[in-house]
C-alpha cells in the first residue's frame, strides 16, 4: 500500500508540475534562449575625475583626454571649458554624489554582469549589428536633461548616481517620489536595453490613436523583456509591487471601460495623458492605480500577439501596422 501511495503522490506531483508548465504564457518559452558571453570593457571616469589634482587641473585633464575622449572631446586649452569641469569636480554636491556612488559600487562586478547579459541577448537576436565594446561609468549630478544611460559614438555611458536607491539623495533635487522609487540598480538593465532599442531598433512615428500608442509602447517594453527575460514585471513597467498587482487584478474592468467608452480610437491629448502620462497614479480609476496604464495594456497585447503568432522578435519589431498587431493578438482580458 505504501508503494502505491508513494507512486500516486509522485504521479500527482508530475501532474501539478505539468499544470504549472502549461500555465506559463507561450511567449515566455519563446524568449528562453541560450546566449553566448559578451565581454565589454568598462572604465570608471568618476574615479579618475574626482581624484585629479585640482591645483593643476588643466594639465591633469589633458593627461586623461585620450582615455576619456567621450567626456573630454572639447578644447582643453579653453579656460572656460576647464573651469566648468573644475567647478563640477569641486562642487560639494557632486563630491557627495561621488562618495555615495563609491560606497554603493566599490566595484563594478554586478553592473558588468547585468550590462553584459543585456548585450548578449541583443547579440543573439541581432548578430548582424556590430555593438560597441566600451562602457564608461560616471557621475553627472542627476539632472533631468542628462539621461541615466546614453550611447555616444562607439561607447555607452552610465551615470551611476541614478541608481543609488537613496530617496534622500533624490529628494534634494526635487525628484518626485514615484520617480525616485525607480532609481535603483535593477532598473539599470532596463535602461541599457531601452538605449539599445532607441539606437538600433526604434522606428520614428507620429503620435496616433490610443491603441497605436499602446502597441508602440508595448513593442518597446517587450523588446526590453527579451533583453532582460528574468526582470520582474513591476521593474519592467516602473511600478511598485502593489501597483502591479492592482493593474493585474483590475485589468479586465479597466479594459472594459476603455473599450466601452470608445477610447481605443481616440487621439485627444486628454486620453493620451490619461493612459501614457507619468505620475504617482491614474486618478480616473483609483489612487492605487498606477500611471501609464496604456503601457501596461500595450505590453500584454504584444505578449499575446507573440504567443499566438509564429513570428521572430526582429520581425515583430519591424512591423509598422500597429492596429494589425492588436487585431491578431487575440488579447481578451477577463472581466
Amino acid at each position: 500500500m505504501k508503494t502505491i501511495a508513494k507512486a500516486l503522490s509522485l504521479l500527482s506531483l508530475v501532474f501539478i508540475m505539468a499544470s504549472c508548465q502549461e500555465q506559463e504564457p507561450a511567449y515566455k518559452s519563446k524568449l528562453d534562449v541560450k546566449t553566448e558571453p559578451y565581454d565589454l570593457e568598462f572604465d570608471r571616469y568618476e574615479e579618475v575625475l574626482f581624484n585629479l589634482d585640482t591645483a593643476n587641473f588643466q594639465a591633469e585633464l589633458m593627461k586623461i583626454q585620450d582615455r576619456f575622449s567621450v567626456f573630454l572631446s572639447g578644447d582643453l586649452s579653453n579656460p572656460d571649458a576647464v573651469q566648468y569641469l573644475k567647478e563640477f569636480a569641486i562642487d560639494s554636491y557632486s563630491i557627495s554624489l561621488y562618495n555615495k556612488v563609491k560606497a554603493a559600487f566599490p566595484d563594478l562586478n554586478q553592473i558588468e554582469r547585468m550590462v553584459e547579459d543585456v548585450y548578449a541577448h541583443f547579440h543573439h537576436y541581432y548578430p548582424e549589428i556590430q555593438l560597441l565594446r566600451k562602457v564608461f561609468t560616471c557621475v553627472t549630478g542627476v539632472t533631468a536633461d542628462v539621461p541615466a544611460v546614453q550611447i555616444f559614438g562607439d561607447a555607452m555611458v552610465i551615470s551611476l548616481d541614478w541608481y543609488l536607491d537613496d530617496e534622500e539623495t533624490y529628494d534634494q533635487i526635487g525628484m518626485p517620489k514615484y520617480m525616485a522609487l525607480r532609481r535603483n540598480l535593477p532598473t539599470l538593465a532596463k535602461d541599457v536595453a531601452k538605449e539599445l532599442y532607441m539606437n538600433y531598433v526604434y522606428q520614428w512615428r507620429k503620435q496616433g490613436l490610443v491603441i497605436d500608442e499602446m502597441v508602440n509602447n508595448g513593442k518597446m517594453d517587450f523588446f526590453i523583456e527579451a533583453m532582460c527575460p528574468a526582470m520582474p514585471d513591476s521593474i519592467l513597467l516602473g511600478y511598485s509591487s502593489d501597483q502591479w498587482h492592482w493593474a493585474v487584478e483590475n485589468e479586465g474592468a479597466v479594459w472594459a471601460d476603455i473599450v466601452g467608452n470608445r477610447r481605443l480610437y481616440d487621439s485627444s491629448l486628454d486620453s493620451y495623458m490619461m493612459y501614457f502620462g507619468d505620475g504617482p497614479f491614474t486618478q480616473a480609476y483609483s489612487n492605487d492605480a498606477p500611471s501609464r496604464l496604456g503601457e501596461f495594456f500595450g505590453l500584454n497585447i504584444v505578449r499575446s500577439y507573440f504567443s499566438n503568432n509564429e513570428i521572430s522578435l526582429q520581425d515583430l519589431m519591424e512591423r509598422k501596422d500597429l492596429q494589425n498587431i492588436f487585431q491578431d493578438s487575440g488579447y481578451k482580458p477577463k472581466k
